[in-house]
């Protein structure tokens, strides 16, 4: 029985998740996001700050496993930094706007980094523990993969639950490309604009299963 709901706990929400992040996300990434624009990543994410009158905001380059940012701080991949395609210059730019949000709700964008940082960690040590629980007899082989398919549903529902936080961010950005000349090109904007609002529903799905499906 208990095999059962934990399965149904972490199927459920999973799935849902997947087939949110294709209609909502990856169809209008594949779609939009392979041109280029006039600007680099960090040049967006540079005018984007500025633009929204924000504090001082250290901008770096590095790579780094997770998402990091604060009110003061913000790190990006070289990869996205260096980019003119659109996709990473909008990524970019959803990450200016999650710093913006920390200097209002410094707390709420915290606790959204650590569920994303979890998403990863999470499963990865259930998933451990179960296959040695399995192992060494103490726990039988099909309720070691419900316990991990249920620590993925529950990652999941985390993920979901500090969503709003990453939504607010892409509207932000959205909203300065529409009201304020950040960018020189309408046609650059538009696309922008639809990529920073599509982003801002990729990570719903834990780190640690994210790549399937891409």
């Amino acid at each position: 029985m208990i095999t059962k709901f934990l399965l149904m706990l972490g199927l459920l929400p999973v799935i849902a998740s997947f087939l949110a992040r294709k209609f909502l996300c990856d169809r209008i990434v594949k779609r939009e996001g392979g041109g280029e624009v006039s600007l680099t990543g960090a040049e967006f994410a540079d005018r984007i700050l500025k633009r929204a009158g924000a504090s001082p905001v250290d901008i770096s380059v590095k790579a780094r496993p997770f998402l990091r940012l604060g009110p003061g701080e913000l790190v990006l991949p070289p990869s996205v930094a260096s980019s003119r395609t659109v996709r990473e210059v909008a990524e970019a730019g959803l990450l200016a706007g999650m710093v913006l949000m920390a200097q209002r709700q410094k707390k709420v964008v915290a606790w959204r980094t650590w569920a994303l940082k979890f998403s990863w960690a999470g499963p990865v040590f259930a998933s451990v523990v179960m296959i040695f629980a399995s192992v060494v007899g103490r726990v039988s082989p099909s309720l070691s993969i419900a316990i991990i398919i249920g620590m993925l549903g529950m990652t999941t529902i985390l993920l979901w639950t500090t969503l709003a936080v990453e939504r607010a961010a892409a509207r932000v950005v959205a909203d300065l490309l529409t009201e304020t000349a950040i960018v020189n090109r309408r046609s650059e904007a538009e696309q922008l604009t639809a990529l920073v609002k599509a982003l801002g529903w990729r990570r719903i799905i834990p780190g640690a299963i994210a790549w399937i499906g891409k």
